[in-house]
């Protein structure tokens, strides 16, 4: 029988996971629209430090709602790169499943 994981990491990567299919559960619509109004030239490294950073902050939270309440207490600003960074890690991550389909 397999141990179900839990915590920071496992729930980046099953963010990531639903991401990848386009679902996208911790971000409201508005969000969506508002963070890609900015520029998004990010470096993969910078985007994957602070989606782990947040990540590590949403560990607390056991639910979506308050994982979502928690993104709604950041700033503005720093809720948008967080949404840039992720969108970027989940970038890189689909590149490097192409890449390996090669």
């Amino acid at each position: 029988m397999q141990e179900i994981q839990t915590g920071p990491k496992q729930d980046y990567k099953n963010y990531l996971k639903l991401a990848e299919t386009g679902h996208f559960p911790l971000f409201f619509q508005d969000w969506l629209s508002e963070s890609f109004n900015q520029p998004h030239n990010l470096a993969f490294r910078k985007a994957n430090t602070n989606v782990k950073h947040v990540f590590n902050q949403l560990a607390r939270h056991k639910t979506l709602e308050k994982k979502k309440t928690a993104l709604i207490g950041m700033d503005r600003l720093s809720r948008e790169e967080f949404i840039r960074s992720f969108f970027k890690v989940v970038e890189y991550q689909m590149m490097k499943d192409i890449k390996s389909l090669q």
